[in-house]
């Protein structure tokens, strides 16, 4: 099966999600990109985020879209509660650098705050222990794990009508391995800048059931030439038979629409993230009216 390691995971995750094809676009959204790679006492961050170098009209709205979804995880990394750990950026809207460092900033100081409270209560218990000795004891603190947050937010995919991006992000906060957070691939409709995040029809779900088991076995099949659609489900953590849609919503490339589950959600963790694209012509009859519409697809 697929086991990822750190550098795997986010090496599999960027090509899965950048299945741009070629860009065929005539009328490209212009961006500039931002990289930072920061180091503090006990934690990491690096940051690379493409945003659209106009703020006025469509690239204005499609840039607000794109710093909405940066300040969503750079303000609430390891916020289990969904609380807010820094305010959102209120400076000069039309400094994409600006932007861009706040966020690295607020990021690198929290992550390493809470690092260092981590720290603390570990050494705690580790210098109260008594099965370890002194020598011992000097090891496990020196080799303290740092936490790390890598975030990406690059534009993978750009037609006349719309455009896509990547947001994945690699996180660890000290635990047994890391793994990929953010929002998947956000597509913006080109003619007035909005998020689209509604591609299937509401009752699509029960019907897509076959194209969904087909996807997961060619993503199985990979390293498991038994997987077939009787036994598919096997794989699989699901409640009932019935396999769900990804949290994530699926994004468009130049081959169909591609559907791309998140670490745990349907399989084990060694599994990594299951992914399928689904040629238009078959997903065709579930799609929204925007979502045709948006795929020139009548």
């Amino acid at each position: 099966m697929k086991l990822y390691l750190k550098s795997a995971i986010v090496t599999a995750a960027i090509s899965l999600l950048a299945l741009s094809g070629c860009n065929n676009s005539t009328k490209t959204i212009n961006t500039e990109t931002f990289t930072f790679d920061d180091s503090a006492k006990y934690a990491d961050v690096s940051i690379k985020a493409e945003l659209p170098v106009s703020s006025k009209g469509v690239s204005g709205a499609i840039r607000k879209g794109l710093i909405d979804i940066m300040d969503g995880q750079l303000a609430f990394i390891g916020s289990y509660e969904g609380e807010r750990l820094f305010p959102a950026y209120d400076g000069n809207p039309d400094q994409n650098a600006a932007v861009v460092d706040y966020y690295r900033r607020n990021a690198i100081d929290m992550l390493d705050s809470n690092a260092a409270s981590d720290y603390e209560e570990r050494a705690k218990y580790i210098q109260e222990d008594e099965d370890f000795t002194d020598e011992q004891k000097k090891e496990m603190l020196e080799d303290f794990p740092r936490w790390e947050y890598d975030f990406t937010l690059e534009k993978q995919y750009e037609t006349d009508r719309y455009v896509v991006f990547n947001s994945t992000d690699y996180v660890y906060l000290g635990g047994a391995h890391g793994g990929i957070t953010g929002q998947g691939s956000p597509t913006f409709d080109k003619k007035d800048g909005h998020r689209v995040e509604k591609f299937l029809k509401d009752d699509s779900l029960q019907q897509m059931q076959t194209l969904l088991a087909a996807g997961l076995v060619d993503y199985f099949s990979d390293e498991d030439g038994s997987v077939n659609a009787g036994n598919v489900r096997d794989y699989l953590f699901l409640d009932d038979e019935t396999i769900p849609f990804p949290v994530w919503a699926p994004h468009p490339t130049e081959d169909g629409l591609c559907f791309v589950y998140q670490q745990y959600e349907i399989a084990a963790y060694a599994m990594g993230m299951p992914s399928f694209t689904i040629p238009y012509e078959a997903v065709k009859p579930y799609l929204t009216q925007e979502a045709a519409d948006l795929l020139g697809l009548k």
